[in-house]
């Protein structure tokens, strides 16, 4: 479906759809599936690195030893998030040590939190992911804004078969080295394991081989609304952040002030590069999400969270 500049002026509500819409997809009834709203959080220039520094203050030892998982220390019993996100992302929050800014080029006005609705179904073939949040509709209104990698859009890490990842989420990949971060010097670095380095230096070739082998890597989906379409892309992060077989379905819209998207994928596409989901199995994801044309790491992220396929979970998938 084509929206003509015209049309955006006078029609308040854009609803956009890819034409491709998977039938079962379809047929969820949304309505019958339990809904979980997970909190998304600024993070600013926080990168791997940091986490186990003395710049993260007392969280630095328990993440430097791999013994404590994030929301251990940062989520209490009841759900309350024991971060000032809403001071990062103005820039009034510093680093522990060093005192420089967690961000140092704040956002003017923006919320340091946002809910996503996430909803989650499978059956015996494919699984089914719905989420909502509120966004600022700037790439819908102005598509242009893709050209400079400013679209707003959703980004899911998967991993089944990583603890790190089920402890600290996209953190492992997300590093102090990287485009838009402190120690950056002008490299084009993007998202990587943290352990396809060793010292600074990339693991042999047969070492990696090994680990896209045994699974541990992190599948990685993005969908970005670029004005009237909705745009998928299917990754994965190993030693980079690496373009697959583009095995996923997507379909969105913006409605009063709220993004929604769906996500349809076969359990196991065949594809050495694609997480494999299993009923009876739990896996682990990561959420992010860009809005209102900040791109890079300007973005929000949530703490791992984990799915449960006909398995106990944070989130537990309805079967149809």
């Amino acid at each position: 479906m084509k929206i003509t500049k015209q049309a955006a002026v006078v029609i308040p509500i854009l609803i956009l759809a890819l034409s491709n819409l998977a039938a079962t997809a379809a047929e969820v009834d949304w309505t019958k599936v339990e809904t979980k709203n997970i909190k998304v959080f600024y993070p600013g220039v926080t990168s791997w690195e940091f986490l186990g520094d003395q710049d993260h203050g007392t969280g630095a030892a328990p993440v430097k030893t791999l013994k404590k998982a994030c929301a251990e220390c940062h989520v209490s019993d009841t759900g309350e998030y024991d971060i000032n996100a809403d001071k990062i992302i103005a820039g009034e929050l510093n680093m522990a040590k060093s005192k420089a800014p967690l961000e140092p080029s704040p956002i003017a006005g923006a919320k340091g939190f946002l809910d996503v609705a996430t909803q989650v179904a499978f059956d015996a073939d494919n699984i089914y992911m719905r989420f909502q949040w509120p966004g600022s509709g700037a790439s819908v209104a102005d598509p242009s804004v893709e050209q400079d990698h400013k679209a707003d859009k959703i980004s899911i890490q998967i991993a089944n078969k990583i603890k790190s990842f089920n402890d600290y989420g996209c953190f492992i990949t997300c590093h102090a080295d990287q485009e838009g971060m402190p120690e950056n010097r002008g490299e084009e670095t993007k998202l990587y394991a943290y352990y396809s380095r060793s010292k600074g230096v990339m693991q042999p070739q047969d070492k990696l081989d090994g680990y896209l082998a045994n699974g541990q890597f992190m599948d990685l989906w993005e969908i970005s609304f670029v004005g009237a379409e909705v745009k998928s892309e299917d990754m994965h992060i190993l030693q980079d952040r690496m373009d697959d077989n583009n095995d996923l379905t997507a379909t969105g819209s913006f409605e009063n002030g709220t993004y929604t998207v769906v996500i349809t994928r076969k359990l196991s596409t065949g594809d050495a590069s694609d997480v494999t989901l299993t009923s009876g199995e739990a896996f682990s994801v990561g959420i992010a999400i860009h809005d209102n044309k900040n791109s890079g790491r300007q973005h929000y992220t949530s703490f791992p969270l984990s799915i449960g396929l006909s398995t106990a979970a944070d989130i537990s998938a309805n079967k149809f």
